[in-house]
């Protein structure tokens, strides 16, 4: 027998030695003695209860009979018999005689309360006297509504009793012209015969007792008559059952015990479930009545429950005090064990070094010095796992900068490459050499794939190294769609493919990272448009989705009909650097990086990415992602304020500031091909003395440059007030958008930059291609907002001039009139009911249409009574607004 078993059977032995046994014998004993004790106690208690009703029951009884002798024997009814005797029944005397027999009838009934009826009854049956009681009004019955009784059994039996006897009727339901009044009214009618003085019967005085008045004092138990039925019961169908003829009586319920009960004058009989304590109640001249009550088993059980709870809690009483004596007698036991779960515990912490202490020689201190052996060999291993894991993450570091590096080397020269392949190619389309043409077509695409690796390993590598940021900003859905599409077109058309894009109407907006969320459904439709096979069209469905913690989800879905996935392949799908099918890669191209690059920008937006796929019948990716991804990354771009341009017209001046002689010429040649006059420097230093002669209209700037990289040029410009206004579009090989943003910077571009990307941001700072277009201001003083608004608008073909502060569009106007203004209500500086105030003073025909996100009150809207129209952000389409303007200024 090994230790950890003595020690158990130590403490089952103390444990049931000095408390089990002895206080299982005493309960045993105790239910044995005690449970017949309860019981008879029980059935003692509902014996006194039966015995003190019958007695208020009896006293009940006597005290109606000396009302009624009262009654029968009262001054006023002596004088009017004597009355009555010698005077005629019309006489004066005799009605005023009678008179005082009512009031006297009438103060009695309203005295005692528990009469229905009080009647004197002459020697015909006819009625003299009626008290009437209803339980609220009690009054004398008019003489025109008295009758005659002569025919009824309790008028009859009276007139034949001797003087002073009484006549007691059975309890029963009261009847009015033979029939049982609704509600029922329990009665009990009590009676004497009266006489004039010579002896001759007068008629009889009586009272119809309410039985109500003692029949409630029985509660639960019951009342049966000497038939056997029901006079009170709980149940009230089971009531009445001889005057309701439903012939419900106490042989239903208790068929074996209704002989005794009846038979006996009183006694304890038992039935199922239930014990009976029964009593008889003698009723003067009618018999008798039983008093039973019912003794449900369950009652009895409660009792014993009773007793049972305080047996136990003396049990429980008992056990705490053997469990205080073993535990001061296994001292020595359970200290070592709770020093050893200590150590465990602060092992399970994290403290490597801990140990136990072993302070005797016993089962105990065998398992202390095993458990510290495997302590030590933990810890070996575990500092051996950390030096592993260091080289590793060295390694890892190393491969990071080595590929962050190797991407920067190889971005500079395809730079050129691509840069002066745009070029070449469009010059000799100029010159109409189709072959030559094509051949540069090859070289700028090859440049383009090499790009698009190049950018795949950068990505991955930052990813590693935990460098790649999230840059969010607010975005119209529907619009980065279309431009998906667009974007998508020429290769949809190579592959003879078509795309369905489906979404309801009030997408609305995203607040998400475009940038990345655009490379994440490129690359998902570009894989679904190769390994489709012309099988069909690709769909593209996107909708809202709300959880069930409020939260709100967009889900793209991407569904193509192509060559599907095996389950191994769809297992392998998200792994580094591996193809589900390496065939496929050798078909369609592709480093295996791009579904892992997606996967993983997915999981940093806080979304989650899983394919359903067939072999054969196509795959779907469904991309579920928050209408509001969180980032721990402050957005420079959003937050940052400065100073923005109003207008940079084409013609305007650029100044190229780049240390890449290449650089400085694809520029030069992009810029002036687009209309825009060129000044180029080489470095920062000349930049700077460049700008504060030339003052241009926007800076393009280099961030690594000799001697002055772009970051210092950059703090030299936003320090000098009159350079500070001037936008910079920085350009660099490496994206620290949030360096530039935060120190000044309007844009920022990753190189290699193509004519496309550099034309789209120009756009943001000029008015429009087409001077001719009419002129709108947009008044905001949320960047993310008022570039939207601008962009739907240069896209609808107006030119824009973009104001972040009520004042300073003021002073513009005085400048240059817009030919509408589009204002938000809530900005800093003046608000927007004080610009349109000021506004309206000398311009008041300037169409103003309010664009807000704010709730729009009762009071608000007629303060904005001569605005030409109001938008809720996030709920407007962007059909409404531009054909509202079209109206307002057509």
């Amino acid at each position: 027998m090994n230790f950890f078993s003595r020690i158990r059977i130590r403490l089952i032995l103390s444990f049931f030695l000095v408390a089990f046994i002895p206080a299982l014998i005493i309960s045993l004993y105790a239910m044995q003695t005690i449970t017949n004790t309860l019981h008879q106690q029980v059935l003692n208690e509902q014996a006194a209860i039966v015995e003190t009703l019958n007695m208020k029951i009896e006293a009940f009884f006597t005290s109606i009979e000396n009302d009624l002798v009262f009654l029968s024997q009262s001054q006023p009814m002596a004088h009017y018999l004597n009355l009555r005797s010698t005077f005629p029944s019309n006489s004066p005397v005799l009605k005023k005689a009678c008179q005082a027999v009512e009031q006297e009838f009438l103060s009695f009934s309203r005295i005692e309360g528990i009469y229905y009826q009080v009647r004197y009854l002459d020697e015909t049956g006819q009625e003299v006297v009626r008290i009437d009681a209803n339980g609220v009004n009690t009054q004398v019955v008019a003489q025109a509504q008295l009758e005659n009784k002569s025919h009824f059994y309790y008028f009859k039996e009276t007139m034949q009793l001797l003087k002073k006897e009484v006549f007691v009727s059975y309890l029963e339901l009261n009847k009015e012209y033979d029939q049982i009044e609704i509600p029922h009214q329990p009665v009990i009618r009590y009676a004497t015969p009266i006489y004039y003085p010579d002896k001759r019967r007068a008629g009889i005085v009586m009272t119809n007792v309410d039985a109500n008045q003692f029949l409630q004092l029985l509660g639960e138990t019951l009342l049966v008559d000497q038939d056997g039925y029901y006079l009170a019961h709980p149940e009230e169908k089971k009531r009445w059952g001889n005057d309701l003829n439903t012939d419900y009586r106490l042989a239903q319920d208790y068929p074996h015990s209704v002989q005794t009960i009846l038979e006996e004058t009183d006694g304890v009989v038992s039935a199922a479930k239930v014990t009976l304590i029964f009593q008889r109640v003698l009723i003067p001249e009618s018999g008798f009545w039983i008093l039973i009550r019912e003794v449900p088993t369950d009652e009895l059980l409660k009792r014993i429950h009773r007793f049972y709870i305080t047996i136990d809690i003396l049990l429980i009483f008992a056990i705490l005090f053997a469990l205080i004596i073993a535990l001061l007698h296994n001292k020595q036991i359970t200290i070592p064990i709770v020093h050893l779960t200590q150590i465990i515990k602060q092992v399970s912490a994290g403290d490597g070094e801990a140990r136990a202490k072993i302070e005797q020689v016993s089962e105990l201190g065998t398992l202390g010095h095993e458990l510290n052996t495997m302590l030590n060999t933990i810890n070996a291993n575990r500092l051996a796992l950390q030096r592993t894991k260091q080289e590793v993450e060295a390694e890892n570091l190393a491969k990071s900068r080595f590929l962050a590096g190797m991407s920067h080397e190889l971005r500079t020269p395809l730079n050129a490459i691509i840069g002066y392949g745009e070029m070449l190619q469009e010059d000799i389309d100029a010159l109409g050499d189709v072959d030559l043409s094509s051949d540069i077509e090859k070289i700028y695409a090859a440049g383009k794939y090499l790009l698009n690796t190049i950018n795949d390993i950068l990505d991955m590598s930052k990813i590693e190294a935990g460098k790649m940021d999230i840059y969010n900003e607010t975005f119209y859905l529907p619009n980065m769609l279309d431009d998906i599409v667009d974007t998508l077109q020429p290769l949809l058309k190579n592959n003879k493919e078509i795309l369905a894009v489906h979404y309801a109407d009030e997408l609305g907006e995203m607040y998400a990272d475009l940038i990345k969320l655009r490379q994440i459904l490129l690359k998902l439709l570009s894989n679904a448009s190769q390994f489709n096979k012309g099988n069909g069209s690709i769909s593209l469905d996107v909708l809202w989705e709300t959880d069930e913690d409020e939260n709100q989800w967009i889900i793209f879905r991407i569904q193509d009909h192509g060559v599907g996935l095996d389950d191994e392949q769809k297992q392998r799908l998200f792994h580094h650097f591996k193809e589900t099918d390496m065939s496929s890669i050798r078909k369609s191209g592709g480093t295996g990086l791009g579904l892992v690059i997606t996967y993983l920008m997915v999981q940093m937006m806080g979304g989650e990415i899983n394919v359903e796929s067939e072999l054969g019948k196509g795959s779907t990716f469904t991309v579920r992602l928050p209408a509001l991804v969180e980032t721990s990354v402050k957005a420079y771009s959003l937050n940052v304020p400065h100073s923005e341009p109003i207008v940079l017209e084409e013609g305007n001046l650029v100044l190229v500031i780049d240390d890449d002689k290449q650089v400085r010429y694809v520029l030069e040649n992009y810029l002036c091909k687009l209309g825009y006059q060129v000044e180029v420097a080489d470095g920062g230093e000349e930049g700077l003395k460049l700008a504060k002669k030339l003052l241009p209209d926007i800076i393009t700037l280099d961030v690594m440059m000799h001697k002055m990289d772009g970051w210092e040029v950059l703090s030299h410009l936003k320090a000098d007030p009159n350079l500070a206004n001037i936008p910079v579009i920085m350009l660099s090989m490496i994206e620290e958008k949030h360096i530039g943003y935060s120190l000044g910077a309007s844009d920022y571009l990753i190189k290699p930059i193509t004519r496309e990307k550099l034309l789209k941001v120009l756009q943001k700072y000029h008015l429009s291609f087409h001077e001719s277009a009419r002129l709108i201001m947009v008044i905001d003083d949320d960047v993310v907002s008022r570039d939207m608004v601008a962009r739907i608008l240069r896209k609808a073909g107006w030119r824009v001039c973009k104001v972040g502060d009520g004042q300073v569009a003021l002073n513009t106007i005085q400048k240059k009139q817009p030919d509408l203004i589009l204002l938000d209500l809530q900005m800093h500086e003046i608000d927007a009911f004080e610009f349109i105030a000021k506004l309206q003073e000398n311009y008041d025909s300037i169409p103003i249409v309010v664009l807000t996100a704010k709730d729009i009150t009762a009071k608000d809207r007629l303060r904005l009574n001569k605005v030409a129209g109001i938008f809720q952000k996030g709920s407007y389409r962007r059909e409404e607004l531009l054909a509202q303007i079209d109206k307002l200024i057509a």
